[in-house]
């Protein structure tokens, strides 16, 4: 008998349908606390500072964007290998990998502060501030910088929790950084009247205490231990990391090199006013997203753990619920931007009318073909986890360089705003068109894979108690 914790032995005996659910939950709404980072600076900004303070709020994200590439390029990989380690057994592995991870994320937070503090007036110029909103963006980032160490290892070791079995605890870490981040913008900003600057300050000692959370789940609760011989770093282990983490990596970065095309070419078209409108825009991009990203996060630990211990038919079920659920989800929020866009802009600004009517239209257009996005989304993450990295690499440069750039930099030429807000519908379709072609042969080759060991499934499946 396998001798593996109670919590992570469950991802091979317990219905899919359930654990989905039970990891699905957690997973979004540990994502949407996370959004409302970013959500709930711009709604008191865009409230109390106006225009200029949501624009040097929108210049100042794609730093952000950067910083989180580089955490995905260690936490996913790491999730990965550990949850695979764990389904087959190899505890000791998977503490190794924890380990390494945790060196990592120190490297990763030493370059952002560093690269960060000696480039940044010149990035936020590159990344579309005018004079205007210069200073403020700058004033924010200089705080958030304080905070940046603490994000990158709650961030990497969120994952290596969910990882583990333990969604519900990976939810609080952002459950309680988000919480407090609410009340320190209502203290900093409506209270103290310290405008963008208090909104930075939130965000810093949020960060703080997520990172606290995080430290705690590892000196009490988990079944993983950092151990300081695991520090040392393998070179051929974190390889792999590195390896699987790439394809979010260039995903995020690739999306940050968006945002800067967008703010130079909403600057160029309609000055800081559609650069504000651009924040809001993304600032519901993401929300609109993370029901279904939160979904095929909690799917990763469940095909990961399944396929190291030869379960493919139950790696096949996780997929197929996974692509249903986010096709339910997209389809909701498709309906909620098509017929609700003037409200939803309102929440952000309700009283300058050539802004929400700006911002309604790029929700209406930039959403038209949003439901097809579920099979990327399902896609990306499911190859992921089954350590398909090249593959998981190539559809996202194509979705990206092939469809979405060249439709930033030609739509607006001659569409003007509307061409940028077209160039999402533009991306999802074809993305998703190239996508469903990986997703079906990986299906096929479980399915393969699943008449190969039929003999060994059986003995798996009596050992655990049955398989779903």
């Amino acid at each position: 008998m396998i001798d593996v914790d109670e919590k992570t032995e469950r991802l091979g005996k317990e219905p899919i349908g359930r654990l989905l659910l039970a990891f699905s939950l957690p997973a979004i709404a540990g994502l949407f606390a996370n959004a409302l980072y970013n959500i709930v600076d711009r709604i008191f900004i865009g409230q109390n500072v106006g225009e200029t303070g949501l624009a040097a709020v929108t210049v100042a994200f794609p730093l952000f964007e950067l910083s989180i590439a580089l955490c995905l390029l260690v936490c996913v990989g790491a999730a990965s290998i550990a949850s695979r380690s764990l389904g087959a057994g190899r505890k000791k592995r998977a503490e190794l990998v924890l380990g390494n991870a945790f060196t990592l994320s120190v490297i990763i937070a030493i370059f952002i502060c560093l690269g960060m503090a000696s480039s940044l007036e010149s990035a936020l110029k590159l990344f579309g501030a005018s004079e205007d909103i210069l200073g403020p963006a700058r004033d924010y980032m200089v705080i958030v910088l304080y905070g940046m160490p603490f994000f990158v290892i709650s961030f990497v070791f969120n994952s290596l929790i969910r990882a583990e079995g333990s969604p519900r605890w990976a939810m609080g870490t952002l459950v309680l950084g988000t919480g407090a981040n609410i009340f320190l913008d209502w203290l900093f900003i409506c209270h103290l009247g310290w405008g963008i600057k208090g909104a930075a300050w939130g965000t810093t000692i949020s960060e703080f205490l997520s990172c606290l959370w995080v430290a705690i789940y590892y000196l009490k609760y988990s079944v993983l231990k950092i151990k300081y011989r695991n520090l040392k770093p393998r070179a051929s282990l974190m390889g792999s990391i590195l390896s699987i983490g790439i394809t979010p990596c260039i995903t995020s970065i690739s999306f940050a090199v968006l945002l800067v095309l967008l703010n130079q070419r909403a600057l160029r078209l309609g000055g800081d006013l559609a650069v504000s409108s651009v924040g809001i825009f993304l600032t519901l991009d993401t929300l609109f997203f993370l029901p279904a990203l939160g979904i095929s996060e909690a799917a990763q630990p469940i095909i990961g753990y399944n396929y190291g211990a030869g379960l493919y038919q139950r790696v096949r079920k996780a997929i197929l619920l996974a692509l249903g659920a986010c096709l339910l989800v997209f389809s909701l929020s498709w309906f909620s931007t098509q017929f609700f866009a003037g409200r939803i802009v309102q929440i952000f600004c309700n009283d300058n009318l050539t802004l929400i009517h700006m911002t309604s239209r790029a929700l209406r257009v930039g959403y038209i073909f949003l439901p097809a996005a579920a099979v990327f989304v399902v896609t990306s993450y499911t190859l992921q986890s089954l350590g398909r990295a090249r593959e998981a690499l190539f559809i996202q440069l194509v979705r990206q360089l092939g469809i979405c750039y060249p439709a930033v930099l030609i739509m607006p030429s001659f569409l003007g705003l509307d061409g940028i807000w077209m160039a999402f519908p533009a991306t999802d379709l074809g993305g998703s068109i190239l996508a469903f072609f990986a997703i079906r042969r990986e299906l096929k080759k479980l399915r393969e894979e699943e008449k190969t060991v039929h003999p060994k499934l059986e003995v798996v499946a009596n050992r655990s108690g049955g398989c779903r």
